[in-house]
């Protein structure tokens, strides 16, 4: 009599098949099918939009995270139910996209090119990381002092915000995107959160009025004032920041985090800078690193042939 039962190996769910013989008892296992991954869409060619939806399909539903590349960033990426649904931010000219799936030793690809030829994005921020279960925020300060993050994603200096699955939660998955690059700092920031966060009884509110009110001290630092008022706006400051430490406490989990900044990608103007650091407490607002765009480098672009 042949039975078929699901057992969980060493090497993630693999299906299998007993069957069992009257005289001797033994069983015979059927391994699954090879591991393979497949992107439907986009299939190549040309598209004109500044974001490409991607669709990928796994033959094997249990795989929960794949590798995903984008023009040579590389970051982890949800499977659910044996698919990977993405946002691509598509830079000037081809673009390859690649996903890499892993069973145990067995490893898949599969990859695509296609070639944008719609608005430009003239520059770009991917934060990435690989654990799961955190919540991680990208936040970016334009040089006129704005910044886009989660509940303010689009700046009216043309920033906006995107989330690459449809759970952002727990997987690498934001990029900041500016059509229009500017002179001036960009500093590139993230928001962590452990698992857990939601459950701390310091409660949410007070945090984000705290942050608030360091947002309001640092605009106004940047702002013509008389010293004695500079010296008392530093002195608040600095007591605000030691309330938001003694606030925070180590997480149980460190999640290293890292951003990629790239400016004009795929011309041959292209620069990029890559942030890495190891977030590591609850509600903390880490700064990755800043960013100066000069004119010399807009105006050098804007005569580069493509």
């Amino acid at each position: 009599m042949k039975s078929l039962i699901l057992v969980f190996a060493t090497l993630g769910w693999a299906c299998v098949s007993l069957a069992q013989d009257a005289p001797t008892g033994r069983a015979t296992v059927r391994p699954l099918g090879p591991l393979r991954v497949q992107i439907e869409t986009p299939t190549g060619g040309i598209v004109d939009g500044a974001t490409v939806e991607l669709l990928a399909r796994v033959s094997d539903p249990s795989v929960l995270s794949a590798s995903m590349l984008v023009n040579g960033a590389t970051y982890d990426v949800p499977v659910e139910g044996g698919q990977i649904r993405q946002t691509v931010v598509a830079s000037p000219g081809n673009n390859r996209v690649g996903i890499v799936v892993q069973r145990g030793s067995e490893v898949a690809r599969d990859s695509v090119t296609f070639r944008h030829t719609g608005d430009s994005v003239q520059m770009m921020i991917v934060l990435t990381w690989p654990s799961t279960g955190e919540i991680i925020d990208l936040w970016v300060r334009e040089p006129g002092g704005e910044t886009c993050k989660w509940d303010h994603r689009e700046t009216r200096g043309g920033g906006s915000l995107l989330d690459f699955s449809q759970d952002a939660i727990g997987f690498g998955s934001q990029a900041y995107v500016l059509s229009t690059a500017r002179a001036g700092r960009f500093r590139v920031k993230v928001h962590y959160w452990a698992a857990a966060s939601f459950e701390d009884s310091r409660g949410w509110g007070t945090y984000e009025e705290m942050l608030e009110e360091l947002e309001r001290i640092d605009t106004r630092l940047r702002e013509p004032a008389p010293n004695h008022v500079r010296l008392q706006l530093t002195d608040e400051r600095s007591r605000l920041l030691q309330r938001l430490d003694a606030w925070s406490a180590p997480a149980a989990q460190q999640t290293p985090v890292h951003a990629e900044v790239v400016l004009f990608p795929g011309t041959r103007a292209e620069r990029r800078w890559r942030f890495d650091l190891l977030a590591q407490r609850d509600g903390q607002l880490l700064t990755l690193g800043e960013v100066e765009i000069t004119d010399a480098m807009i105006a050098a672009a804007h005569t580069e042939q493509p």
